[in-house]
């Protein structure tokens, strides 16, 4: 089964801080990552699968278009952002696990890159909640997928009920 994305790298490029020449395959993974990480505990399982199942068709309603315009795609961008930030300078080669460097950039200090993520993971955790509040305040009348219970698969996740949480990783 193809991976489905519920943004691609060129939209996630578009929308987000993400560089044009950032490397495709360290994004479709990050995309990927995120979205199963965040994006599917904040919708549960149930609503994910359906939003999933919308990209795949391209069919939408208005609400729904609304769920992933205004609330989904904002959240995903941020965290991909956020999961970026330090995985762009970061490789695994076959002898190690180093950080790159490109003779255009003058990469941050560690002390820069914390303040940048921090900044990052504000951002994430606001479009994250903003999702889980929207969603919430619904109470399924739009999104019946969002109430439904989780009986069908040992692996449905559980909703989250909040996007701010301690130890918090995208």
């Amino acid at each position: 089964m193809a991976t489905q994305y519920l943004v691609s790298v060129e939209n996630l490029k578009k929308q987000g801080l993400i560089h044009q020449n950032s490397d495709t395959k360290i994004l479709a993974v990050a995309i990927k990552r995120v979205q199963e990480m965040n994006i599917q505990p904040a919708t549960g399982s149930p609503l994910f699968r359906a939003l999933l199942v919308r990209v795949a068709s391209g069919v939408w309603t208005a609400d729904y278009s609304e769920l992933m315009d205004d609330y989904v795609v904002p959240a995903l961008v941020s965290l991909v952002d956020y999961k970026v930030a330090l995985l762009s300078n970061v490789k695994i080669v076959n002898k190690a696990v180093g950080r790159s460097s490109d003779e255009n950039i003058t990469a941050n200090t560690t002390s820069e890159t914390i303040s940048f993520r921090d900044e990052l993971h504000k951002d994430a955790e606001f479009y994250l909640e903003r999702l889980i509040g929207f969603l919430r305040d619904d109470c399924g009348t739009k999104y019946p997928e969002y109430n439904e219970a989780i009986t069908r698969t040992n692996h449905d996740m559980k909703k989250i009920k909040t996007g701010y949480r301690i130890n918090w990783t995208a």
